[in-house]
Formats: C-alpha cells, sequence, structure tokens
C-alpha cells in the first residue's frame, strides 16, 4: 500500500487523467476521492458516473446534457455533469464496461475536453478532470476489439493500482476496527460490540477474500448483527454463499496486478477445518493450539507464503496415527 499512497502523491498535483485499476470491492472510489483532495481542484465539486451500460447517447446526455425536445420525454433543457463540474472531478467508474462507440465519443472529451449535448448544434468546452477505474483487463479489451487502443492511451499517462484485499493482510484488523465503529455509531443500529476475539481474527485474517474489501465489511457487519453485545467470536462469522458456487477472488476477464503473490489463484475457501464433521470443528482447533510449531500437526495444518492451510481430508491423510492420539490426550478429549 506504500506504493499506492506514493503513486497517489505523485499523480494527485498533475492535472492528466487517472486510470485506477483493481478487482471487485477494493476501494477504487476512495482512491479516486483521495486523489481529488490532493489535487488543485480539492475545492471543487466531485461527481461519480457509473458507466456500465451507458450507450453513445446516454453517455452524451449524462455528461454534456441535451435540449428540450431532443427526444421522447425531454420536455425541458437538462445541463450535464460536466457542466455542473467545470473546474471540478468526474470519476468515472466501471470504464471498462462502455461500449465502443460510446469510447469513440468520450475519446473527444478526454482529448480536448469538447463535447455536445444531446439535440444541440454548437460543442462546448469544459475544465473537467477525468478520473477512470474498471476492474476488467483493458489489455485483452483491446485485443478482442472490445476496448479502444486510442481511449487506453490516454488513460495510461496515471495508472494507479490497488492491491486485493489477500495480498494486504495487516490491513484486515484496521479495517476489521473501522467497520465495527462505524456500525456502533450508526443512530438506530442497536449494536454494542466491544470488539473481536483473537480466534474471530485468525478466521478472517486466514481467509482469501474474493470480494475483498466489500466483502469484508459484509461479513464484519453480518457478525455483529448476529452477536449484537458484547465481544464477537469465531462461531459469529459466516462467509457468503457465493463460495460454494466456486467463485474466486480473480475472474474471468478482469485486470490482474503484475504483482499479486501465489495466493491470487487459490480457492476462496481456506480454512483447515473446511469438510470437517461440526462435531470435531472446536476439536480440531485445540488440537492446533495444543502442538508445537514443529509438530507434524502444525506442519499438516501450516501454510504456505500464500496462507493456504490444508482442507480436512488432506489433514488426516497427511498424520500419523500416533500423532492423532497423542494430539487427543493433549486435547483432553477425542473426535470420533
Amino acid at each position: 500500500m506504500r506504493e499506492l499512497f506514493a503513486d497517489i502523491e505523485r499523480f494527485a498535483p498533475v492535472d492528466v487523467p487517472v486510470l485506477i485499476r483493481g478487482e471487485s470491492g477494493t476501494g477504487k472510489e476512495l482512491v479516486a476521492r483521495a486523489v481529488q483532495r490532493l489535487s488543485r481542484r480539492r475545492e471543487r465539486p466531485f461527481e461519480t458516473l457509473n458507466c456500465a451500460d451507458l450507450t453513445r447517447e446516454l453517455l452524451r446526455s449524462e455528461l454534456f446534457g441535451h435540449e428540450r425536445g431532443a427526444f421522447t420525454g425531454a420536455v425541458s433543457r437538462s445541463m450535464g455533469l460536466v457542466s455542473r463540474l467545470d473546474g471540478g472531478t468526474l470519476f468515472m467508474d466501471e470504464i471498462g464496461e462502455l461500449a465502443p462507440d460510446a469510447q469513440a465519443m468520450l475519446l473527444r472529451f478526454l482529448q480536448a475536453g469538447e463535447g455536445r449535448a444531446v439535440g444541440a448544434s454548437r460543442s462546448v468546452t469544459t475544465d473537467v478532470r477525468i478520473i477512470a477505474a474498471t476492474h476488467r483487463d483493458l489489455e485483452a479489451g483491446v485485443e478482442q476489439g472490445t476496448f479502444r487502443e486510442d481511449v487506453y492511451y490516454r488513460l495510461w499517462c496515471a495508472v494507479l493500482e490497488v492491491p486485493p484485499l489477500r495480498n494486504r493482510r495487516e490491513d484486515i484488523e484496521i479495517l476489521i476496527d473501522h467497520f465495527r465503529k462505524e456500525a456502533n455509531l450508526r443512530p438506530g443500529s442497536g449494536l454494542d460490540i466491544a470488539g473481536f476475539t483473537d480466534e474471530a481474527l485468525t478466521v478472517l485474517a486466514r481467509d482469501e477474500w474474493p470480494g475483498n474489501v466489500r466483502e469484508l465489511e459484509a461479513v464484519v457487519r453480518r457478525a455483529m448483527v448476529r452477536r449484537r453485545h458484547g465481544w464477537v467470536n469465531a462461531t459469529d462469522i459466516v462467509f457468503p454463499k457465493l463460495r460454494r458456487k466456486g467463485v474466486r477472488g480473480h475472474r474471468a476477464g478482469e485486470w490482474r496486478s503484475p504483482h499479486v503473490g501465489a495466493g491470487a489463484d487459490a480457492p476462496a475457501c481456506r480454512s483447515p477445518w473446511r469438510g470437517a464433521p461440526a462435531r470435531c470443528r472446536e476439536h480440531l482447533r485445540r488440537l492446533a493450539r495444543a502442538g508445537p510449531p514443529s509438530a507434524p500437526w502444525t506442519r499438516a495444518i501450516g501454510h504456505s507464503g500464500a496462507h493456504r492451510p490444508r482442507p480436512w481430508h488432506a489433514l488426516r491423510s497427511a498424520l500419523p496415527r500416533r500423532v492423532m492420539a497423542k494430539r487427543d490426550r493433549r486435547a483432553g478429549t477425542a473426535c470420533q
């Protein structure tokens, strides 16, 4: 994240378009707002436009407005975003979803700040900084003909790469505490959570988080709603059912950071207790705490550099019977 922060400080004062790349849920809009706050336009307006499914004419109407009678239902003249934002910043989210004909119209705006309202006869020029974001692999889009090469190069001069949550696990506990405080202070929430236990934090820190920060926030809030008061423990944590459908952190067609480590292709659910009978899970946790770091048990449960615990079926075959018996005695119970 230090590299990202340094790039934000480097690009923000330079008045050029910025492209923010990262998987869904990594916080690209927050990065865009950080760029705006550090730029000379910090006192000017900031607006967001979601580009998903916008046709050429819809994009033109959103950006530059329309004249009265330009199309059915246009009963009055409308000002576009760029007219209201003159001197400000426009954040264009999901720019990789724009249709090619809409990209052609956008190119002129990126080059010279010019555009024409729907139904108007003359173009207008405005001073608006563009910050775009996408989770798509734009290079693949250029090769496949779904994203224009000239638009790509217009956005490419200042690129910010937001790493996925699984590559910055040191942020997880900080984010959990932020979401906890925010939920507690929300009017009418009825929540009074003191914190998360060490066991709960361990479960959350080990996950691959295919939905990134957005998914973490949802899991934290659900756990808080289940507990309501006191301390959230590991049994309060429930992960989304999307994981059972094979959802991964990196989906087909998504952009992938070149700095993503070995954990990027790991399955979303990597709990060592996955597949174990419910009656055995607490017993397994006690066994893991009982074993010394050099024990075969710990090696079997142990993580690679990508934090990949071994699943239950592999765990049983990896441990000799004598080790299982010894750990049973140390934990005080046996898993039948």
